[in-house]
């Protein structure tokens, strides 16, 4: 957040006769400090380039990213539904893939995920989430808030998916900002833009 205060001090000598006409001066002059309120750091806006959605594309492996627990011993009662939680996930920093508060999915960037979509088997089921970070939009300017932004998104990536990859059973969900990667820091904007993704889940 960046603040110009305006009530930095002045010290004031003495008026000589030299002084008189600047000190006048400086009585009738008015002064205009603006107060420039951010409500967090901004989504960047730059061209889409193939290098950019390249080092925009985070992968987790299962293996190495999931933690296992025994359920005996962190669990006092399972219900009766057997689940394998093990699964893979694709992060797409939604920085890269749209404009500011937008949904539109520019050719480059689908042609990017449908290229990732690659290696997920066929007939797989893909879990498509959209995450926004906790600042609101300014409801001045555009007419849907954060849940609506990141179900635009997730239903983007999906409709990339699915014009080449038919045989995905595609799930699409926004989430808002109920769940960020990360703690967000006011100083570090990089915290923002961790929590503005869509992400890709499958297998399991």
């Amino acid at each position: 957040m960046i603040r110009t205060s305006p009530h930095a001090r002045r010290r004031l000598a003495r008026p000589t006769a030299g002084s008189a006409t600047l000190l006048a001066l400086a009585l009738v002059t008015p002064h205009a400090v603006a107060e420039v309120i951010s409500d967090g750091p901004p989504e960047p806006g730059f061209e889409v380039t193939e290098e950019v959605l390249s080092d925009s594309i985070t992968r987790f492996d299962a293996a190495e990213s999931i933690t296992r627990f025994d359920a005996t011993e962190s669990i006092t009662s399972l219900g009766g539904t057997d689940t394998d939680t093990e699964e893979d996930v694709i992060v797409l920093e939604t920085d890269i893939l749209f404009a500011s508060n937008a949904w539109d999915l520019p050719a480059p960037a689908a042609s990017k995920i449908v290229e990732l979509a690659a290696e997920v088997p066929e007939g797989a089921t893909v879990q498509v989430g959209g995450h926004t970070d906790s600042r609101p939009v300014d409801r001045s300017q555009y007419d849907f808030d954060n849940q609506q932004l990141s179900e635009h998104r997730a239903q983007a990536v999906a409709d990339a998916l699915a014009a080449e990859r038919p045989d995905l059973a595609l799930e699409v969900e926004g989430f808002g900002d109920e769940q960020p990667a990360v703690s967000e820091d006011p100083d570090d904007a990089s915290t923002y833009a961790a929590n503005r993704r869509v992400e890709l889940r499958y297998g399991g």
